[in-house]
């Protein structure tokens, strides 16, 4: 998984690259599509690193600006208090643990192009919205996993369960068009799960995405 955020950062310091020298040249024909919608994967970084999939689509309200909505999922964003927890439980029955978050997030928001008329378009990103979070631990012993019921433990959904929290999204990239509607997308987007009042002592959940996408624009 890190040499896959290696190769999708090497690709957006690409287009970056593409960008600057785009930038000295003389814009093109201005683009006159309202609407896009993309496919991005990439990898999911933080405490614990996975992958993730997810689709966007959006409206261009003005010349720079459009709103937008997002889905995906992200498939382990564990957290370092989250291992403590299951650590704690298991330590007490002489067992160890494999812990585990998995999120599947939606926000709206607005997204900004900068330098609209260029042939490729940086562009600042931010929304809000929600995620799923399912907690997941097992309960290993001898190396077999074991249902927690045999070991006498009665796990909540701190460690085992799917609760709804608030999200905030944070992020920034750059597009690069192909062909006559289709462009190809490059970003890093900062991820924040709130806590939530229905679990003691509950942490928010930070990641960050590095994306690669595929639009096309009508």
């Amino acid at each position: 998984m890190m040499r896959f955020a290696r190769v999708v950062s090497c690709v957006l310091f690409s287009l970056l690259a593409v960008t600057t020298r785009s930038q000295a040249q003389t814009p093109g024909a201005s683009d006159t599509s309202k609407f896009y919608v993309e496919f991005d994967t990439g990898a999911s970084l933080g405490h614990k690193s996975s992958g993730f999939y997810g689709g966007e689509a959006g409206y261009r309200v003005w010349n720079s600006v459009s709103v937008f909505a997002e889905v995906g999922h992200q498939g382990n964003v564990g957290t370092s208090a989250l291992d403590a927890k299951a650590k704690t439980v298991a330590d007490a029955v002489g067992a160890t643990s494999d812990a585990s978050y998995k999120v599947t997030y939606y926000d709206f928001g607005v997204r900004y192009v900068f330098n609209a008329g260029s042939t490729v378009h940086p562009y600042g990103i931010v929304g809000f919205g929600g995620a799923s979070v399912t907690a997941q631990t097992n309960f290993i012993v001898n190396g077999t996993v074991v249902p927690p019921e045999s070991l006498g433990i009665q796990t909540g959904s701190d460690l085992d369960g799917t609760v709804t929290k608030g999200y905030f999204m944070l992020g920034g990239g750059v597009t690069y068009p192909f062909g006559k509607r289709y462009f190809v997308d490059g970003s890093f987007r900062y991820g924040y799960v709130m806590k939530s009042g229905d679990i003691d002592n509950d942490s928010g959940i930070s990641t960050v995405r590095a994306s690669i996408g595929i639009g096309v624009t009508f």
